[in-house]
């Protein structure tokens, strides 16, 4: 029983390091995943769209309804209240996350 006193001291502890642990390889694992998948192409093209967009708007070849857009953002913007309220609960899991999320995507 060597360093029993030490296991025993841990005991509190363990379920917060697990939780960290597993936050920050689900993190890292997936933000290496989504920088091999959404390299910075897809933020051009999605750049291009917009700007095309806009630009069509402005040349009145399209009618962009601004209040149905800002409906839906407002939407998204509920939902992602509820969302987070939960999320909060779990402030360790989720900062362990977010930083392997940043380790991830640096390293892919």
């Amino acid at each position: 029983m060597v360093n029993s006193g030490m296991s025993e001291s841990l005991e509190p502890i363990k379920p917060f390091l697990y939780t960290i642990g597993v936050g920050g390889m689900g993190g890292f694992f997936l933000g290496y995943i989504l920088k091999r998948i959404f390299n910075r192409m897809i933020i051009i093209i999605l750049g291009v769209f917009t700007f095309g967009l806009l630009y069509l708007a402005q040349v009145r070849a399209i009618d962009l309804k601004f209040e149905n857009m800002f409906g839906l953002i407002s939407a998204v913007g509920n939902f992602f209240n509820q969302t987070v309220a939960p999320l909060m609960a779990n402030v360790p899991f989720v900062g362990s996350f977010l930083i392997g999320l940043w380790g991830g995507f640096r390293q892919g």
